[in-house]
């Protein structure tokens, strides 16, 4: 009887314990975009960042470090291909003037050197808002709270109290031709709830043994490292699905002047081209692939060109590569648009 009394109230715990998944591994998946990014700028605090989650440093710093930038992108495979800009200061400049809307020469230097490392995108992380952490008090776990700490003795492992920053993560997914943006989302982490063991120092936890933990106080440092870490987490979690989201998808074919696509079928892997506008040119780079052959694709792909609705339609057979192919195509207008596969794995 006691053995079924502790697995029922050790569910109890764990159901009350948990929370909305965090972990972008799932994401891996599904299939990642057909492009190459490069990504720069960064997590950066301005200076009125005040006394929010990640205050307590100078005012240039990362609030979240690129490096785990990269981690939740590559985890999720968000894209084919990823590359980070290893100089924190050109990031920062680069970001910055992007965010103002200022494309100098700098600006242009940047893109152009994405370009010529084979990118088809440039990821902008264009900083990291600020605010107060706000306390909305003891939420509705408080009678599993009591419960368990009247049975267990544990209930101050119960998230019971709700905290929210407003702290926010701008980004921006941009052409590399002009710079403008395709998509610049704007990624909150909502409310989070805490246990007593995360929100309160040693006494706190001592005085629970006597007072119910969803009475004991809060410890403000503790508070703020464990909301500073959920933010952080959940703000990656959230870019890398809105970035391998079927929206973001949907946008990049619409505002992209050809839609490059990778299908498989009896015929092998053929590359189809959607595009308003006539091409006027095409490029296949791919490593191991013989020039002739590469040539020889472009010129089929543009041979095969053909009205299709108010647009055009063009499709050639890949040649076989061992790693990833990038095909860019331009057309008699001068736009230019590109996308990266994978051709040994699913289309």
């Amino acid at each position: 009887m006691n053995r079924h009394w502790l697995a029922l109230a050790f569910v109890v715990v764990a159901a009350a314990c948990a929370t909305p998944g965090e972990d972008v591994g799932a994401l891996a998946d599904l299939p990642p975009l057909d492009c190459s990014v490069l990504v720069t700028g960064g997590a950066f605090l301005g200076a009125d960042a005040g006394d929010g989650a990640f205050a307590g440093d100078a005012a240039a710093r990362e609030a979240i470090a690129m490096d785990a930038i990269a981690v939740a992108l590559r985890g999720g495979a968000v894209f084919q291909r990823l590359a980070i800009d290893d100089d924190p200061a050109r990031r920062a400049m680069i970001a910055e003037r992007l965010r103002a809307g200022v494309v100098d020469a700098d600006v242009v230097a940047c893109l152009q050197a994405a370009r010529l490392a084979g990118h088809d995108y440039l990821l902008v992380v264009e900083g990291l808002q600020d605010a107060a952490i706000e306390n909305q008090g003891t939420n509705s776990r408080w009678p599993v709270t009591f419960a368990t700490w009247i049975l267990l003795g544990v209930g101050a492992l119960i998230p019971d109290r709700t905290f929210e920053s407003r702290a926010t993560l701008r980004v921006s997914l941009r052409d590399l031709q002009s710079g403008r943006p395709l998509h610049d989302p704007l990624l909150v982490a909502g409310p989070i709830d805490l246990s007593l063991l995360e929100r309160t120092d040693v006494l706190g936890v001592l005085t629970s043994i006597v007072v119910p933990p969803f009475l004991v106080g809060d410890d403000p440092e503790a508070v703020r490292a464990a909301v500073r870490d959920t933010v952080a987490r959940r703000l990656l979690s959230s870019l890398s699905r809105d970035l391998k989201s079927a929206a973001l998808r949907q946008r990049l074919r619409e505002r992209a002047p050809a839609d490059v696509a990778l299908l498989a079928g009896p015929a092998g892997r053929r590359v189809v081209v959607r595009a308003s506008a006539a091409l006027g040119g095409a490029r296949l780079v791919a490593a191991g692939v013989d020039p002739s052959a590469a040539a020889g694709f472009a010129s089929a792909l543009l041979a095969s060109g053909r009205a299709e609705g108010a647009g055009f339609r063009y499709e050639a057979e890949l040649p076989s590569t061992a790693g990833l192919a990038q095909v860019l195509v331009a057309t008699v207008g001068g736009e230019v648009a590109s996308a990266t596969f994978a051709p040994g794995g699913r289309p």
